[in-house]
């Protein structure tokens, strides 16, 4: 007689709390040490018509800080500590390459300013852009960790929810004024990156098991 199966979220779960450790401190340390580095030149980004002049919307502030649960949740629905792995080694080295480009091509935006009042989130706002300089735009870390989730689920129920979950984060890097449309497909791109590295890191190192 076959026991109950583990839940998910509980397998692999020591791997899962490193992975989430290892995460959250390479990508704080690494983006906010770059993001408050005076370099001596900045590149401004490009602009995009219409889709760079939409007007701010406090609120969206709500999922643009949700990506945090995003990854979190890509992390914990793992199936096993293979997938663990991987997903480590996608995001180390698409965060990687996302730091070489903040180094050697600085960038900046201009932002839309905050209203005084008038909604109830711009204390969630206030907080973020006191921490977070509009600097190192492009590629959008923020879009990375949108692009790897998704990934992370792929051919799965959940993908679509996913999916959709981070198209409306994408959005809301706009209407919170927070990065520029080009930043979107550079960050999709080290996503991208990131990931086609891990599978080739875990193909060669399954043909050499073999």
């Amino acid at each position: 007689m076959h026991g109950t199966p583990e839940p998910l979220y509980l397998r692999a779960w020591q791997a899962k709390l490193r992975c989430a450790a290892v995460l959250l401190l390479y990508n704080a340390a690494g983006y906010m040490a770059l993001n408050h580095f005076p370099f001596p030149k900045y590149h401004d980004v490009p602009r995009v018509p219409v889709l760079d002049e939409l007007p701010l919307l406090p609120w969206t502030i709500l999922p643009y800080l949700s990506v945090y649960v995003l990854v979190g949740l890509a992390v914990l629905l793992q199936p096993d500590e293979e997938g663990v792995r991987r997903y480590l080694k996608a995001s180390l080295a698409a965060f990687s390459v996302t730091y070489v480009l903040f180094a050697l091509f600085p960038t900046r935006m201009e932002r839309i300013p905050l209203p005084e009042e008038g909604s109830a989130w711009l204390w969630a706002f206030r907080l973020t852009r006191a921490v977070d300089e509009p600097h190192t735009c492009l590629p959008s870390l923020h879009i990375t960790n949108c692009v790897l989730p998704v990934l992370a689920v792929l051919g799965t129920r959940l993908w679509p929810w996913f999916s959709l979950w981070a198209v409306a984060i994408a959005a809301s890097t706009l209407t919170t004024s927070q990065h520029l449309f080009l930043d979107i497909p550079a960050g999709a791109a080290t996503g991208l990156a990131g990931w086609a590295l891990a599978g080739r890191r875990r193909g060669r190192a399954a043909a050499e098991r073999g």
